[in-house]
């Protein structure tokens, strides 16, 4: 009875959606579709600036306190903030929807603690477009672990991001730059495109409050059990630390790992990753204005081979696909 009840709060929206686009006269219709997929890619691309835009803040932080320490309070804030706002939704979780989002939880403990860590010994650039890999390794994942075929077009994507990684390891001496921080950076990127396909494959049957939320948990439960394992002094950091927390917790943690779940209950994950490839050029941003990154030419070519790769790896190319374009507004 109780897992009934969560799939029907998830399925209620589509429901109605999808009902709501019948009613919608032909000649309308597709400036209907339009202003909802405007609605939803506004809300990907605000939480795409507010993951680009961390990386620097995250860098900055780390000079005063430990990654785990940070992303213990950090993830604390964020499932205190839902859990709070949704408490009465909270009271009808189900255990479909707490082991989906342990499952999931698992991914993304795993995706913040390496790119948290591997932040500390590399450019906020670089950082932010290794992290931005995981884009293109979607596809590939789905065919390894959910048997879903790869297009042309997403192995495409996949080379260009990998001649994009090895150049942009290259200095302007052309010598080999991949050091502790970008490997890091990189199993990062790893558990991030797992992370996306857990959310596609489990938010459409689990309430995406809930789902969220236990995810939070289980990462905010293991930064602090990883604190003693990683030697680092269990005392709170200094009050300048706390601001950054606040806001990681509320905007980086609760606010974007809501909006990842609730969007892409509506939207393909295909044209969510497509706007997710947005990312790592608001980190290159924000490190070139306001921490003064330097990238040496081969990595600014590798850079631009990686941006590439995101979005040849998930838009429609004719001669790559065949086919026919579907609409972006339903799952897949």
């Amino acid at each position: 009875m109780k897992q009934s009840a969560g799939r029907t709060d998830t399925k209620m929206a589509e429901v109605t959606f999808a009902e709501e686009l019948k009613q919608v006269p032909k000649s309308t219709k597709s400036t209907f579709l339009r202003s909802h997929q405007l609605k939803y890619d506004g809300l990907l691309v605000l939480v795409t600036l507010i993951w680009g835009s961390t990386f620097l803040v995250v860098k900055e932080t780390l000079k005063l306190t430990g990654p785990f320490t940070y992303l213990a309070l950090s993830y604390s804030v964020g499932t205190l903030a839902l859990a709070l706002i949704f408490h009465k939704r909270l009271l009808r979780i189900t255990r479909l929807e707490v082991k989906s989002g342990l499952t999931i939880g698992i991914f993304l403990f795993a995706g913040y603690a390496l790119q948290t860590t591997g932040i500390q010994y590399t450019t906020v650039s670089k950082a932010g477009f290794i992290t931005g890999i995981y884009v293109p390794l979607v596809p590939l994942f789905s065919f390894l672990f959910l048997r879903q075929r790869p297009t042309l077009k997403a192995l495409v994507g996949v080379t260009l991001s990998v001649i994009g990684l090895c150049l942009l390891s290259i200095n302007n001496q052309f010598n080999l730059e991949f050091g502790v921080g970008e490997a890091l950076i990189l199993g990062s990127a790893l558990a991030y495109a797992m992370h996306i396909i857990m959310i596609g494959k489990f938010a459409p049957s689990a309430d995406a409050i809930n789902l969220a939320i236990v995810q939070l948990a289980l990462t905010s439960v293991l930064s602090f059990l990883v604190i003693p394992i990683a030697r680092e002094p269990f005392v709170l950091p200094p009050l300048p630390v706390w601001g950054a927390v606040l806001f990681m917790g509320v905007a980086d943690v609760a606010f974007t790992l809501l909006a990842m779940n609730w969007v892409q209950q509506f939207v393909s994950g295909t044209r969510a990753t497509l706007v997710y490839a947005l990312e790592p050029m608001w980190a290159a941003l924000t490190g070139y204005l306001l921490a003064g990154d330097v990238l040496s030419l081969p990595a600014w070519f590798g850079c631009g081979c990686i941006l590439l790769g995101m979005i040849v790896g998930v838009i429609h190319v004719p001669f790559l696909k065949k086919k026919p374009f579907s609409s972006d507004l339903l799952p897949e």
